[in-house]
């Protein structure tokens, strides 16, 4: 047979020869090449499907995290929400006018606003034990609570799935003698909808804390049983809600991994089949490296482009290249500096414009107070003018603040009262004052003369009707998640949305709103300045968030 072989092989033109013999050598390479394509190329398959696996399980879990929270904070809100608990505390006796009353102008408006911010909400419902059976259809008595499939005693709150419905239990404040809990019922595809999108080669399902199966993926579940049956899964990821206690299992396919590494296995002996000069091989060495560059200082330019003006742009190359991409460094770093530069040329603008209109106090206003405290003291006793000369005397000391730019709360509600009762004063009590200030914040630091101008506002373009007997301002300072709120909230006149706008962008010549929405911003940053709620007829607030690390 080997003889035969020879003698057939002696017999073949030298040129068939040579392409039959470096066939032969260029196959042995060419078949481990392909070899080792699969197998590599079927790792990276199955790497790649698992970190798109592992961001989309990452992405699920975060987004129904956000969701399921959202209702957790609805409900506490309506829990914490100390006149709604008092309802289901409250011993009526008897008395039906009063449970009316609480249920018409406190329950029923809360329950409104909560199904307004969420449309999903598909209804609330209470079980209780105690006196308000009957009130609405919406209160059941606890039995019917009890009753369910899903209850085994448990207190707090609860997440119960129970087939298509969804329903978020949450205990009420209780007295002793009577139990109380809140249903919220949600729309099933709120939470649950996103996990109908995943890739083909993913099956999902969901596990409370009981490890308890409450959602099963049932998107082509035909095709995913046949893939499953021809294929078993290779990998399993599972991620745990921190907001109730739920657990997302993933299971991966490696069909798709194991079709897709074939077809490039078969890609890749077309290619080294085509790719056997040497000379090719060199031209795409070369030119993937410097393509490669390319895209790198491309990849930082699009980063730059996206306002991050951190980005180092440096090369080590003596080249042209090199030289371009280090000069796009330079022009970088010098854009930087030259940010810096007006950044903090505008915050000394701004300092400039702030102390110019300090020790330029409006002369009107000293004028026609002065005016009017000597027309008050000749035609009244002494004690009302003293009254005045020492709110005036305690307005300008606070106005002027011996030149600092910062000051105390407490300082700065010294300097609204003071300006308010000049206001009242000089209006005959045209409008009510009330305060709201939490005292544990009156040593807390804040931009000097940031309500005065607000307040100044609002009796000017707010309180129009000189003969109305009902105005009001109100002055809140509390805290909040987010820091210390100051808020100015007057019940008069209010603004056209387009009024808002040009109140905080117009240039009105004096320390007015906009200057005070200018100075915030640049001494706390873009995110904080003023936030304005206003509606024709109904009123305004004007209120502004100091960070906590600030005040």
């Amino acid at each position: 047979m080997i003889g035969w072989i020879k003698s057939r092989f002696n017999d073949i033109r030298f040129r068939n020869k040579l392409l039959l013999s470096h066939l032969v050598i260029a196959l042995i390479p060419i078949l481990l090449l392909g070899l080792l394509s699969f197998i590599q190329s079927y790792r990276i398959q199955m790497k790649e499907l698992r970190s798109e696996a592992d961001a989309s399980l990452e992405q699920v879990t975060n987004i129904m995290d956000y969701k399921i929270n959202r209702y957790n904070t609805l409900s506490e809100f309506m829990v914490l929400n100390r006149e709604f608990s008092q309802i289901f505390t409250k011993d009526y006796d008897d008395n039906y006018y009063n449970m009316y009353l609480d249920f018409r102008d406190i329950m029923e408006p809360l329950i409104s606003n909560i199904k307004m911010m969420d449309d999903n909400i598909e209804g609330i419902s209470f079980y209780t034990s105690g006196e308000l059976l009957g009130i609405r259809n919406n209160i059941l008595p606890i039995g019917e609570f009890r009753s369910q499939a899903w209850y085994d005693g448990f207190r707090g709150r609860r997440w119960v799935v129970d087939g298509e419905k969804l329903y978020l239990v949450q205990e009420l404040i209780s007295n002793p003698k009577d139990s109380n809990f809140m249903v919220i019922s949600i729309q099933h595809d709120s939470i649950f909808g996103d996990l109908d999108n995943l890739s083909e080669h993913v099956s999902v399902h969901i596990e409370d804390s009981d490890q308890h199966v409450i959602f099963q993926e049932n998107r082509k579940q035909n095709a995913a049983t046949e893939l499953e049956k021809r294929e078993p899964s290779d990998l399993s990821l599972n991620r745990s809600l921190s907001s109730n206690g739920w657990t997302i299992h993933y299971s991966l396919l490696n069909t798709n991994a194991y079709a897709n590494a074939m077809g490039i296995f078969q890609i890749t002996l077309f290619v080294i089949f085509l790719s056997l000069i040497v000379t090719f091989l060199f031209i795409y060495i070369i030119s993937n490296n410097f393509t490669r560059r390319i895209l790198r200082l491309k990849y930082k330019v699009d980063k730059v482009e996206r306002n991050n003006l951190e980005v180092i742009i440096q090369s080590s190359s003596r080249d042209e290249f090199g030289e371009l991409t280090n000069g796009i460094g330079k022009m970088l770093r010098r854009i930087n500096s030259l940010i810096s530069q007006v950044y903090h040329a505008e915050i000394a603008k701004k300092e400039s414009e702030y102390n110019r209109l300090i020790s330029q106090i409006n002369p009107h206003f000293l004028y026609n107070t002065l005016s009017f405290i000597r027309w008050r003291a000749e035609k009244k006793a002494d004690i009302e003018t003293v009254y005045m000369v020492s709110a005036l005397a305690r307005f300008y000391r606070t106005t002027l603040n011996q030149g600092r730019h910062m000051t105390t709360i407490e300082a700065e509600t010294q300097h609204i009262k003071a300006y308010l009762d000049l206001q009242l004063i000089m209006n005959d009590g045209l409008f009510d004052v009330n305060y709201d200030i939490d005292e544990e914040l009156l040593q807390a630091e804040v931009i000097h003369f940031v309500l005065q101008p607000i307040v100044e506002n609002a009796i000017k373009h707010g309180f129009v009707k000189p003969d109305a007997t009902d105005y009001c301002i109100q002055i809140t300072i509390n805290r909040v998640n987010e820091g210390i709120k100051l808020a100015v909230t007057d019940n008069g006149a209010g603004m056209m949305p387009e009024q808002i706008v040009r109140l905080l962008t117009s240039e009105n010549g004096g320390c007015g709103v906009r200057n005070v929405n200018d100075r915030i911003k640049l001494y706390y940053g873009q995110d904080h300045g003023l936030a304005i709620r206003s509606e024709p007829g109904h009123g305004t607030e004007v209120s502004m968030v100091i960070p906590t690390s600030s005040a």
